[in-house]
């Protein structure tokens, strides 16, 4: 029997595998290139879109289900396949998240705000408030009036995106307390100054299911990596958690184990500890 046989990793990107700003190691490559050898799988799980990721991912083996949009989306990488989508939706109301969309457009005019669909990035606030990451991005986003995206039964939403300032984001959660979209919808914050929605009950920990549901992992024991807040459920729902070093505090709180720092080469980290990590898990 191979040494990783029956283990699937799945990791977020940004602070866990790759340092903020910079990419994977190649010793994080070869780790996952051993890890993949010695019979176990690897897949991501992360905010991004497929072609986003996949300017990080240059010479990365991702042999899992893989999983986008923060749980929104999940993606066959070898098979260049969608599996499952889980867009917002809104019961009774289809025009709510067009509404919500305007009136943020209304109240926080310095704000970016951006909706993803299953193929673009449409940036809806005015060019001048972009995120000034969007030019280091590796995927295409296209500056669109709102009402080119509006008719949401022909062009689903998958993510709403906000980056602003801290206190226009908690002023923008209370309008969406207020306007109903919070109710009917998962939202949370994947940086200080980003705040997201995806459909109601949707995470990456909650796609963890449909990757179980799949015959080629319906036994694989899930070993999650993560380091913000909206790694939280991508842990939790996880055979065994792991935060990396520089995660935040309230992710160290309810991780199995922490390990070391993004740019310490995490997969490195959890291959040298693997043996305990598993020993001291089946024991629990």
């Amino acid at each position: 029997m191979k040494p990783y046989e029956s283990y699937t990793i799945i990791s977020d990107l940004d602070g866990t595998i790759i340092p903020h700003g910079g990419c994977v190691s190649e010793a994080n490559k070869r780790a996952i290139a051993a890890f993949i050898e010695g019979g176990g799988h690897f897949g991501i799980a992360t905010g991004r879109t497929p072609e986003a990721a996949a300017g990080y991912l240059t010479d990365v083996a991702i042999t899992a289900p893989s999983i986008f949009f923060n749980g929104s989306m999940l993606y066959d990488w070898q098979a260049e396949k969608v599996l499952v989508t889980k867009p917002l939706t809104a019961e009774g109301a289809p025009d709510l998240w067009p509404r919500f969309a305007a009136r943020c457009l209304e109240l926080f005019p310095e704000a970016c705000i951006e909706v993803y669909t299953q193929e673009d990035c449409h940036i809806i606030s005015d060019p001048k408030n972009d995120d000034p990451r969007l030019p280091h991005e590796h995927y295409r986003y296209c500056h669109s009036d709102l009402a080119e995206v509006a008719d949401v039964s022909r062009t689903p939403w998958l993510k709403f995106f906000a980056c602003a300032d801290p206190a226009d984001l908690r002023a923008l959660e209370q309008e969406a307390e207020v306007f109903g979209t919070a109710a009917c919808s998962h939202h949370f914050y994947s940086e200080a100054n980003y705040h997201e929605f995806v459909a109601k009950g949707v995470s990456k920990g909650s796609m963890l299911a449909e990757v179980r549901k799949l015959p080629e992992f319906a036994g694989t024991r899930i070993i999650a990596l993560g380091d913000y807040l909206n790694d939280r459920e991508l842990l939790e729902a996880a055979d065994i958690g792991i935060a990396s070093g520089n995660a935040h505090e309230d992710l160290k709180a309810l991780a199995d184990f922490t390990g070391c720092r993004a740019e310490e080469n995490l997969i490195v980290w959890l291959l040298a500890h693997f043996a305990d990590i598993t020993a001291i898990h089946s024991n629990h």
